[in-house]
């Protein structure tokens, strides 16, 4: 990987507490030695996810996900290591210079190269709608829409001319080859033709936090259906190295500065810009798909609240009930903004104006009032059976709130609404919450990659072994006591190998143990081990009787093993052999306890 020297990365780690970063994903709380709070990293109930301050690492030892802060940041925003690194970086005001890194790395160069390859489109799309004679159409329907020169230079809208090579052309001669152009989503193929991916559309380029354009989205200007094929009226790049749709949010660079206290959610390019354009700027979207769980956490990281402010179409409402699952269901707030009248934010920018925009903001329904409002208004009160319908669903949503205060305030109210008693609504809400305790007990099927699966633990040996580790990394005496007896080559995988090599070389040549700093050199598998060692948190009322205990598990589990592979290979000898020495083992076992 692209490598940066020590001394840098150290002082970026000091510039940088590992509390403070992941407090704006974790709500963690202070326990012991630890900072405890819900894995960000798959779902659950129970705080299993620990934050080591001094030893500035985290761990969770439900899926097993570890690291310092530059792989949690990998790790929460998708990046690669060099590219987290300069994140932290810059959040510590720390330049990073260009000649102290080896450009070894493939996938940070092939990175680096689309990062550059979108700043060039995004140029060439804006020039060819402000100053080129093919872009008039495109600035025609931007001007139809009412939106402004500035507008169009604060989010550097572009038109992609109906050519199958206009941008082709371009980056062709600025080196850019055919393959590259698709393998960023610039330009797609077939029939072994290689063309433009967007044609005829205003260009919305999508930027990421850094302030790279990672993508675009596209709105065709003529819609009319050509050779019996009806273009979409939107379309959005590909997946590519350095874009992932559902784990980014449009004008979200712009929108994090203005949202402290609430940010406001919607579906359309369009819907945030003429918002933005009116004077309120903390607004975002999403990018051609439904709201993810990464999405309404990234967005939770810049705001207390959510304003949803979807179409008020059927599958809008339909779109704001999901999403208000997804933001409740990873510890988020949000409310619902309703917008009588228009179709969409855009729509009612346009017709009623801006302060009465910021009224449905400040009269937008909590998430709960808007779901069970939603429900009465399926249900006729009048009727008993309509009763017992609105309250048994109503049930189901209040179930889901973790907020006893909230609860108690909602079937007070769907008491005196129904003339059902509080008990009899309690009792379906207790029904949802067991229900859902039950299906929470069940093993989740949660798709992990390598990184994120739970650590394995191995045999006894392995586990003892890693306890061994733990209590030298924690103790030079410990280490002392040890390093003759047990060597580095003496662990038996290759993680536990080579961790032991560099903590021995440390006590060797006089120098700190850095967890943060050690963790760097492993990869994202063994990463998990490392850290599980690092963060073993058993106190042992006689360190040095343990470790001569665990040094003789060791050596016996292994012979157990070596016993049975001589009985299965009928090697009578080798077994003679092992089982003497089994006796002399359990022998000196019998005499250390």
């Amino acid at each position: 990987m692209p490598r940066y020297s020590d001394e840098l990365i150290n002082e970026i780690f000091a510039q940088n507490d590992i509390v403070d970063y992941v407090s704006q994903y974790v709500r963690l709380k202070k326990n012991g030695r630890d900072y405890t709070g819900l894995c960000p990293f798959h779902k659950e109930k129970s705080p299993s996810f620990h934050v080591n301050q001094e030893k500035q690492l985290f761990h969770c030892f439900g899926c097993g996900a570890g690291g310092n802060l530059v792989q949690f940041v990998m790790r929460s925003e998708g990046l690669d290591f060099v590219e987290a690194l300069k994140l932290m970086a810059d959040r510590a005001g720390i330049i990073l210079p260009e000649d102290d890194i080896q450009f070894d790395d493939k996938i940070y160069k092939k990175k680096k190269r689309i990062y550059e390859m979108n700043k060039a489109a995004a140029q060439i799309y804006y020039t060819a709608l402000t100053k080129e004679t093919e872009g008039r159409d495109g600035l025609e329907y931007l001007k139809d829409r009412r939106i402004i020169p500035n507008t169009i230079i604060r989010y550097g809208l572009g038109f992609a001319p109906d050519s199958y090579d206009y941008l082709k052309k371009r980056l062709n001669n600025q080196g850019y080859a055919d393959d590259e152009l698709i393998e960023a989503g610039l330009c797609v193929t077939k029939g072994g033709k290689t063309y433009d991916k967007f044609r005829a559309r205003v260009i919305f380029p999508i930027i990421d936090l850094r302030g790279n354009v990672i993508a675009f989205g596209g709105r065709i200007i003529n819609a009319a259906e050509k050779d019996g094929y009806k273009p979409p009226k939107y379309l959005n790049s590909a997946e590519t190295p350095v874009f992932n749709k559902g784990k980014n949010l449009f004008s979200l660079n712009l929108a994090k500065k203005y949202s402290d206290m609430q940010c406001i959610l919607c579906e359309g390019y369009m819907d945030v810009i003429s918002v933005n354009q009116a004077g309120i700027q903390n607004i975002v979207a999403t990018l051609g798909t439904a709201l993810t769980e990464n999405q309404a956490r990234l967005l939770m990281k810049y705001t207390n609240e959510i304003l949803l402010c979807y179409d008020s179409d059927e599958a809008g409402q339909a779109a704001t009930k999901r999403a208000i699952e997804i933001i409740t269901g990873v510890g988020g707030k949000c409310r619902v903004m309703q917008l009588r009248g228009a179709k969409d934010p855009d729509e009612y920018i346009k017709n009623n104006g801006v302060e009465m925009f910021r009224n449905v903001m400040k009269s937008a329904p909590a998430s709960t009032e808007y779901l069970v409002k939603c429900l009465k208004g399926k249900y006729d009160l009048d009727n008993p059976d309509g009763k017992i319908m609105f309250v048994q669903e109503a049930a189901e949503v209040l179930a889901k709130i973790p907020n006893e205060v909230e609860v108690d305030a909602y079937v007070k109210k769907l008491s005196d609404e129904t003339e059902i008693s509080r008990d009899a609504i309690y009792s379906e809400i207790k029904k949802y919450s067991k229900r859902d305790k039950i299906s929470a007990g069940k093993p989740r099927s949660i798709k992990m990659t390598q990184s994120s699966k739970p650590p394995d633990n191995g045999s006894k040996s392995t586990d003892a072994e890693k306890k061994l580790l733990s209590l030298i990394i924690g103790s030079k005496k410990c280490y002392q006591s040890i390093k003759d007896q047990f060597k580095p080559d003496d662990f038996s995988t290759d993680v536990l190998k080579r961790l032991a090599h560099i903590i021995y070389k440390c006590y060797e040549e006089d120098q700190p143990i850095e967890p943060a700093m050690i963790t760097i050199q492993f990869n994202e598998n063994d990463v998990t081990t490392v850290t599980q060692i690092f963060c073993n948190v058993e106190i042992y009322s006689n360190e040095h009787n343990t470790i001569v205990q665990l040094v003789s598990s060791i050596k016996l589990n292994r012979l157990e093993e070596d016993i049975k592979r001589a009985i299965k290979e009928n090697d009578a000898v080798k077994l003679k052999e092992l089982l003497d020495l089994r006796l002399k083992l359990e022998g000196k076992k019998q005499c250390q306890n």
